[in-house]
């Protein structure tokens, strides 16, 4: 056999084994770079889709909560009463039902599901006290019965309960809701709340019916 021929029959084979290998080798590195730079992939993208996915819910959080605050202005100026009725204080907590015109107070809290998350709101109420100046203040004072401090509290599953407040005043609809006269004249003024008397009268039945007065016509 010629020479050349040797070579070709003993070399040959052995070069295409070590270019196999090496092809294997460079697959497997490929391929540990690919998971790799996956991993590396997942680590930076998932707490920005975790970030992305809080901040949405923080905004829908707060439009829900500005929400409910607008809606129990618009129901408090719509008749200053429905808001003195409640109980104050935060342990009274409160929502609206908008189905009906004018919205109507429900004791507790509001649940809303919007997507996968479901959110919690309701308000609470509580008195406002002035100094002598006028100036509201945090503690003592003299109460004001024409404003009341509006706080909504607003949350969802696996975040602390959030909190916005406005101050509410008696501006449209300044009178008294008084139904019982029974208790008769020589009321002094100006009052803060409402009881069952009145300042003056002249020629008034005022203990034969309670709640009703009656013009008393001479002669008749």
């Amino acid at each position: 056999m010629p020479w050349r021929a040797i070579i070709s029959t003993v070399y040959f084979p052995f070069f295409g084994n070590r270019r196999s290998g090496q092809s294997l080798i460079e697959v497997l590195v490929a391929v540990a770079l690919g998971a790799l730079m996956l991993v590396s992939a997942t680590v930076i993208i998932a707490p920005v889709l975790k970030i992305g996915t809080q901040t949405n819910r923080v905004q829908i959080g707060t439009a829900l909560a500005r929400e409910l605050l607008d809606n129990v202005r618009a129901w408090s100026e719509g008749d200053w009463h429905y808001m003195s009725n409640l109980a104050t204080s935060s342990q009274n907590r409160y929502y609206l039902s908008t189905s009906s015109s004018p919205f109507v107070s429900v004791t507790g809290t509001e649940s809303i599901v919007l997507s996968t998350t479901t959110y919690t709101r309701c308000f609470y109420v509580e008195d406002v006290f002035r100094d002598a100046g006028g100036s509201i203040t945090a503690s003592g004072g003299s109460l004001d019965p024409s404003t009341k401090k509006v706080t909504v509290a607003y949350s969802w599953a696996g975040v602390a309960t959030s909190t916005v407040s406005m101050y509410l005043t008696r501006n449209r609809n300044n009178v008294f809701d008084q139904t019982d006269w029974s208790g008769g004249p020589d009321q002094s003024g100006p009052v803060t709340s409402t009881n069952s008397m009145f300042a003056t009268s002249s020629n008034i039945l005022y203990t034969t019916t309670t709640g009703s007065l009656y013009i008393n016509i001479p002669g008749y």
